[in-house]
């Protein structure tokens, strides 16, 4: 499933597409797809295109559309005229079909912009979603990059979970949204932090350490293009290589990067999980 960073990066590379233009019309060839009555959102402008926890949204005149990829969503623009006639940019579950021709079986929903473009909605497994806003997002904790993220919220959401591993309950999106699997591995090993460690059993300067390590990794899954290898931006393919640059995600049996010992790689909470047992005792 994308986790934060991938969701930021399609926000931006759509922002640089659509915004300013009208949907034309909304194709929704799988109604379990869409959520809501499409036609409202048809005729409208899009006004804003922002990201919340894994979430994407798309501000219109009068309503909000959210997208959620969960494990196979892929957003593909296509520019079909002017001087973006032939471009691609797309985010999402890798599948070789990404840069073949559109729209292919996965399609669940097809948008089609005032300038000719287009934005396809593929899903695989049918678990992800579009849907006109309901309201605001409901269970979500505070942004990781935004300025109000202090490492006093974060100890107070995580002490909710006192008995729970620490990686696990910063996976908890209550707790801090946006994120997953990949960064909270990475942040456990910015902040020398054994994933395994009981969250009552933290020090204040460790619920710091792990605040950085939050921020760290977000940030630098953003820089390196994400950690899934299919922000597609054209149709050779240029990809997002975060997974070249992690610490200890994906790391097993490597050499860890700030000793001798190499990466472990153990279960916690049903989900693999890397960390370098000398770093984080």
């Amino acid at each position: 499933m994308p986790e934060l960073p991938e969701v930021e990066i399609i926000k931006q590379g759509l922002e640089k597409k659509i915004i300013g233009l009208k949907i034309q019309k909304i194709q929704v060839l799988s109604p379990k797809s869409f959520i809501g009555n499409p036609k409202l959102a048809m005729g409208q402008t899009v006004l804003k295109v922002w990201r919340r926890a894994k979430i994407l949204g798309m501000d219109l005149d009068k309503v909000t559309l959210l997208f959620h990829m969960k494990m196979s969503g892929q957003l593909i623009w296509k520019g079909e005229s002017g001087k973006g006639k032939g471009e691609r940019f797309i985010g999402g579950h890798p599948t070789p079909d990404m840069v073949d021709k559109m729209p292919n079986p996965h399609t669940r929903v097809i948008f089609t912009f005032s300038d000719g473009s287009h934005l396809y909605f593929n899903d695989q497994r049918k678990f992800g979603w579009i849907k006109i806003s309901d309201g605001p997002l409901q269970d979500l904790g505070p942004e990781p990059l935004e300025k109000g993220f202090t490492w006093q919220i974060l100890k107070q959401n995580l002490l909710r979970h006192k008995s729970m591993p620490v990686k696990v309950a910063v996976m908890d999106q209550s707790v801090v949204a946006g994120v997953g699997n990949i960064y909270a591995n990475e942040a456990c090993f910015v902040a020398k932090i054994d994933p395994r460690r009981k969250v009552a059993d933290l020090t204040d300067q460790e619920f710091k350490s792990l605040h950085r390590g939050v921020i760290r990794s977000l940030r630098e899954g953003i820089k390196y293009g994400g950690s899934t290898r299919v922000h597609f931006v054209d149709p050779e393919g240029r990809k997002g290589y975060f997974l070249d640059y992690a610490k200890v995600y994906g790391k097993e049996g490597y050499p860890c990067q700030g000793c001798p010992s190499k990466v472990k790689k153990i279960t916690i909470g049903g989900r693999g999980t890397y960390f370098c047992p000398d770093c984080q005792r």
